[in-house]
């Protein structure tokens, strides 16, 4: 029988994005003849690293998971439906390699089922017979993926703030790549999470432990679809209305030859085109937090060592596990001595729930200390209090953890890796190579 022996991460450099290679080493061969098993979480990007650092083009980071994989991907996992988690698999070099790569498993939230319909009673039966999900949580999944249609629009149209259209067009529904992980997942591979699911991930990497805290479904709690608390058909209808509005503001612009100097009806229609860019812009952020909240949280323990991705889960994903920890003595001890941590959201403010920093500051001075990987890149989102990362909670970071980021990565390196003995942590930094 192979027993695990190390456990290997690497966080790849694609500047604001996410691609995360986590590695599970034996101390023999297994069945097939590898000593080794693969998990790829993530493959995506929506800006690419700063000057100066390794370019973090998609089709070079297939290259490098191709090669430190020697050519086989036992599972991939899709956290959620954002460009920067998988971008990479609509770029015509990075998509040849995953299709050679070939994974035996993809992982992926329970909303991007292709068979899931609003009409349905739930996603088609699992092989071990997991139960659908109800009308309600179908027909969340529907208006998500309906409104990622409307903002396509929206990031075509004139006359929106510029912020507004790159936001928008990172809500894109990245259509190349979807169709790609449903190819991957045909003939059994595909699995489609909700908390609590067993994930398969034991089934293909042995030896590993993985429990599914994210993301619930609407049945399971209903605060998943109630950012700001407002009903889950809110976005589709008022993305639709937003779209009519400027659409037909956009198209009677390019039809009138009238300009309009100063005077106050140049000013009403310029209050009146900031409004709509106001609104849309509210329209999308709300469609992000929505599409953040579908992100699967896995915890994963090989031997002695666990570690936390949690994709961009927000509170409204969290709090189904949070308001388990007062019961659960087990989960909150278990949550209490990870041994990495997959940074929320690219250190967004809005990732890292104050409870899980609460058990980690308290960890028992005998525990090896906790490793915190980031994938991100400053001055992308936000300015000052609102800024990704945030300097707040790299600071909250730093005071429990060891802090690895790929905006520290200036000398041109494509990676970071960092290793533990399946036995015991902690992780430790692995020198770049020469």
């Amino acid at each position: 029988m192979s027993t695990p022996i190390r456990v290997r991460v690497r966080m790849y450099q694609v500047g604001f994005g996410d691609c995360f290679l986590v590695s599970v080493e034996y101390d023999a061969p297994l069945p097939d003849g590898r000593d080794t098993r693969h998990i790829l979480i993530d493959f995506g990007t929506s800006h690419s690293p700063r000057e100066g650092m390794a370019r973090g083009r998609m089709g070079d980071v297939a290259a490098l998971i191709e090669e430190h994989t020697g050519g086989e991907l036992d599972v991939l996992v899709v956290t959620h439906r954002h460009r920067d988690h998988l971008r990479g698999f609509e770029v015509d070099a990075g998509a040849a390699i995953m299709k050679r790569l070939a994974p035996k498993l993809v992982v992926r939230s329970w909303t991007e089922d292709p068979e899931l319909s609003e009409t349905a009673n739930g996603p088609a039966a699992a092989a071990d017979d997991t139960a659908g999900v109800s009308r309600a949580s179908a027909r969340y999944a529907a208006l998500l993926a309906e409104a990622q249609e409307q903002v396509a629009g929206l990031a075509t149209l004139v006359g929106l703030d510029d912020e507004v259209r790159a936001a928008a067009e990172d809500q894109l529904k990245n259509a190349e790549a979807v169709a790609l992980l449903n190819e991957l997942s045909r003939d059994g591979r595909g699995r489609y999470l909700h908390a609590g699911m067993d994930s398969g991930l034991a089934d293909v990497v042995p030896g590993i432990e993985a429990t599914v805290l994210g993301p619930p479904t609407v049945d399971q709690d209903p605060r998943v679809a109630r950012q700001r608390e407002e009903d889950p058909e809110y976005w589709l209808t008022a993305l639709g209305a937003s779209l009519r509005v400027v659409g037909s503001a956009a198209q009677a612009d390019a039809r009138s030859p009238i300009t309009h100097g100063p005077g106050p009806v140049r000013w009403l229609i310029d209050r009146l085109a900031n409004q709509r860019s106001r609104s849309a812009a509210r329209l999308v952020r709300d469609l992000d937090d929505a599409l953040n909240n579908t992100s699967v949280i896995l915890l994963l323990k090989v031997g002695g060592v666990s570690l936390l991705f949690s994709g961009d889960a927000q509170i409204e994903n969290w709090r189904h596990t949070l308001d388990q920890l007062g019961d659960d003595a087990d989960l909150r001890d278990r949550l209490a001595k990870i041994d990495l941590y997959k940074v929320g959201h690219h250190g967004s403010r809005n990732a890292t729930p104050r409870s899980l920093h609460a058990l980690w500051k308290a960890r028992a001075a005998d525990l090896p200390r906790l490793a915190a990987v980031m994938s991100t890149r400053q001055g992308v989102h936000g300015r000052n209090d609102n800024a990704v990362p945030q300097q707040h909670l790299v600071a909250a970071l730093r005071e429990v953890a060891d802090l690895y980021s790929t905006d520290d990565l200036d000398s041109g390196e494509e990676y970071l890796e960092l290793v533990a003995d399946a036995a015991r942590g902690p992780f430790r930094i692995v020198p770049p190579p020469a």
